[in-house]
């Protein structure tokens, strides 16, 4: 069986919606005849559902329910009844608190209203065939339903709640094979997994970003009691992780993540094949991609699928729009795949690779012919009538003054349009800016209250104007091609900075108009969550005391730093908060201390505890609250964080370097072709980024360099000549950190002479 893929179907399949949320498989109707069948639910509120097959364009709705008002599904799921005669069930919710459950034939079977809840229902599971798992934005619920109501569905019993301290991002339901139970894992943007045991957390497993897809490998592994998930994350990372709830304490094993460099589009779905040889990766850049796992033989000689071994990419296909759900049908020779705008699609394995067509399979039937010719003169029917209103709506937006003798008088009515956007961190410190829109992009004009620098995205075709940085700070346009729906946009901000970052959004629609997306740029900007154990001995620390309460100190730090949840949680109001950082540009570590009246803050960069220091005394002064500071900074932590730059600054050094020599190298092809050509393959064999980005990055280690030894004399009270002297001598710097990042050095003479340069000399 070839990998290729080919698209067979390319339809909305009669959506009353724009925007498809889920799309699920129930089963196969007919084995026999290849007869599948699948669910969609819709922004409306409608449920659809259809079969189809493989090999024809044809698709039969079974039933469709009617739309309503503020009725968007925000889940759906399918249940395999434990009986083999039993049918599957369609379980979805929709609005804010409706739960509704419908047999394959459309009938609804089960309603439910849970008048209780305090958040939107953002993910539903059913373990059949009466108990519901729930979760919001932060509350997880657990419900049984009453036998004898179950039909009406009126009435529930509470049999957990939860109250997460992180944002839930995904829900699953994974099979404890030893204990025989249901257990609960929550995916939270805390990067962190939670596993629960009844109204508790009962384990927290660090995972490598922030998740945004679960999948529970369901497969049969050498170990009974052995539990495999597969999470995605915003940055595009996949990863296996082994849970064995019959060790004590529980110890998760981190098998394997793909890529294992850089960084990709989000993850926004997971789907895996019946006999777990392969595993679908939906993205938020439209790939779907097909990776392979290692097949190997037991004991027995049996083949088994070896799971602990990364898998193998095997083909990918780019639909050009973001993904909601991939559906894997017929153990994977049928995939189906729902986008932002409402598309349901199907790919094909294509059987007849590497092998000569037969001319009758190009042949149709006189029925298909006469289809398809009916299907395109609707087509350009549809095309005409669209034609006709576009140039009635001209008209009259068009319409002014004059025609006010008129009974038709001009309107102009703003059209509203639906924006999938993420403004997401990536590793090497930089921010990648994603937005997608359901109709065509004119332009987008990047607008920030501070200085941005913009990377080059591989991935983005606009052309690209550069504006002057005066007044608000208009950064970039960006003007799109025809036909572009998605912009992906790449920046980078400066650690002490601050402010909000604007993205106006232009479309090909009459009238014109914008819709305006903000970010916030926070000052330590370039740091995430981290959970690894902070090596105390050149930690520098600030305490801050005063009279404030425990919700002010933590809005300060949410306004401060990124990845913190915007409220406390009822269980954390009488104790410390404890946050772990890692900046992803310095690799350097913060520890916050959040309680009420104090606050503490250790880090091994001193310009991270300075920038600590001015925005939480900013914005104690606007709100007139008295605090107090103290300081504990050790002279060792400056040469340790030098000796943290030192490798990624020696290797942009040398890339500088590499750029000038190739242009040495251009200028020898024109005497000597053959030894530039050898030349030039070596030199670009060592390029590893690009030469604009490392220029930028070159820069920004300089002033980090610069403004550590500057903060450092801050916090240790030197005069402001003192400073201001520093600053005068910044070209200086340059040319002496040059000198000593090479070959003939190493990272202690370079602090060495760093220090010296400075006139101290207690810093090791």
């Amino acid at each position: 069986m070839s990998n290729k893929l080919n698209r067979i179907d390319y339809t909305q399949v009669g959506l009353t919606s724009r925007n498809s949320f889920k799309l699920i498989k129930y089963g196969i109707v007919s084995p026999d005849s290849g007869l599948f069948a699948a669910v969609v639910g819709d922004h409306s509120g409608s449920v659809h559902c259809f079969t189809f097959r493989p090999d024809s364009a044809n698709i039969d709705t079974i039933f469709k329910t009617l739309p309503g008002p503020n009725a968007k599904i925000s889940c759906i799921e399918v249940i395999n009844s434990s009986n083999p005669s039993g049918s599957p069930k369609i379980l979805m919710a929709m609005g804010s608190s409706v739960i509704r459950g419908y047999t394959k034939k459309g009938k609804q079977f089960f309603g439910l209203e849970l008048n209780n809840l305090t958040e939107p229902i953002k993910s539903l599971k059913m373990r059949w065939p009466n108990e519901i798992f729930i979760t919001g934005h932060y509350i997880y619920n657990n419900y049984i339903i009453t036998e004898s109501d179950s039909k009406s569905g009126s009435a529930v019993q509470s049999k957990n709640y939860y109250v997460c301290p992180e944002k839930i991002i995904d829900l699953i339901l994974i099979e404890d094979k030893h204990n025989r139970k249901t257990v609960p894992v929550l995916a939270c943007q805390d990067r962190l997994l939670r596993v629960m045991k009844d109204s508790l957390c009962q384990y927290e497993l660090e995972i490598s970003g922030i998740p945004s897809a679960l999948l529970w490998m369901n497969y049969s592994s050498n170990s009974i009691n052995e539990t495999l998930i597969i999470y995605g994350t915003l940055d595009g990372k996949v990863a296996l992780v082994s849970i064995d709830f019959n060790r004590k304490p529980l110890e998760p094993l981190h098998k394997w993540e793909i890529p294992e460099k850089g960084s990709r589009s989000s993850v926004t779905c997971l789907a895996m094949a019946e006999s777990a040889a392969e595993l679908y990766i939906g993205r938020s850049d439209g790939n779907i991609e097909i990776w392979s796992f290692t097949e190997t033989l037991n004991e027995s000689g049996e083949e088994m699928i070896d799971l602990s071994l990364p898998p193998i990419l095997r083909d990918h296909h780019n639909c050009g729009e973001s993904l909601t759900s991939v559906l894997v049908c017929n153990n994977g020779n049928l995939i189906l795949g729902s986008t932002f705008t409402g598309v349901i699609f199907g790919l094909t394995r294509n059987e007849m690779i590497n092998q000569k067509l037969n001319p009758n399979y190009l042949l149709i039937s006189k029925d298909m012919a006469l289809k398809i010719e009916t299907l395109r003169d609707e087509c350009e029917k549809l095309e005409q009538k669209l034609a006709q209103e576009r140039e009635r709506y001209q008209e009259m937006t068009s319409k002014g003054t004059e025609d006010m003798d008129v009974m038709d008088v001009g309107v102009s009515a703003l059209p509203y349009f639906a924006i999938n956007d993420s403004f997401i961190l990536q590793e090497d410190a930089s921010y990648l800016l994603t937005l997608e829109v359901e109709i065509a992009i004119d332009a987008v004009i990047i607008q920030s209250d501070i200085l941005l620098d913009l990377i080059d995205c591989e991935r983005n075709s606009a052309v690209i104007s550069f504006n002057e940085n005066i007044g608000g700070q208009v950064l970039v346009t960006f003007r799109c091609q025809a036909n572009t729906t998605r912009l992906e946009i790449k920046i980078r901000s400066i650690e002490g900075q601050y402010g909000l970052l604007r993205a106006y959004i232009m479309t090909r629609v009459s009238p014109k108009c914008a819709q305006i997306k903000t970010y916030k740029i926070k000052p330590l900007s370039l740091h995430k969550r981290s959970y690894t154990v902070i090596d105390t001995q050149y930690l520098n620390k600030l305490t801050i005391s005063g009279t404030f309460s425990l919700n002010e100190s933590h809005t300060w730090i949410e306004l401060c730093i990124p990845e913190i949840p915007e409220k406390i949680t009822t269980t954390n109001t009488s104790s410390l908060i404890v946050y772990n950082f890692i900046s992803t540009f310095t690799e350097t570590s913060l520890l916050c201390n959040c309680g009420k009246g104090e606050m503490t803050f250790q880090s091994d960069n001193v310009s991270t505890i300075s920038i600590i220091k001015d925005f939480v005394t900013r914005e104690a002064t606007k709100r007139s609250t008295a605090i107090e500071l103290s300081f504990d900074i050790k002279e060792q932590s400056v040469g340790h964080t030098l000796r943290k730059l030192y490798p990624k600054l020696k290797s942009l050094i040398n890339i500088r370097h590499n750029r000038e020599l190739m242009e040495a190298v251009n200028e020898l092809n024109v005497s000597d072709p053959q030894v530039a050509q050898q030349l030039m393959n070596k030199l670009m064999a060592n390029e590893e980024i690009d030469n604009k980005t490392a220029e930028i990055n070159l820069e920004r280690i300089y002033g980090i360099i610069a403004d550590l030894f500057i903060d450092y004399h801050k916090l240790k009270g030197g005069s402001r000549s003192v400073v201001s002297g520093f600053k005068s001598r910044i070209n200086e710097l340059v040319t002496l950190i040059e000198t000593y990042v090479s070959d003939d050095y190493n990272e202690h003479i370079f602090v060495d002479k760093l220090n010296q340069f400075w006139g101290i000399q207690t810093f090791v």
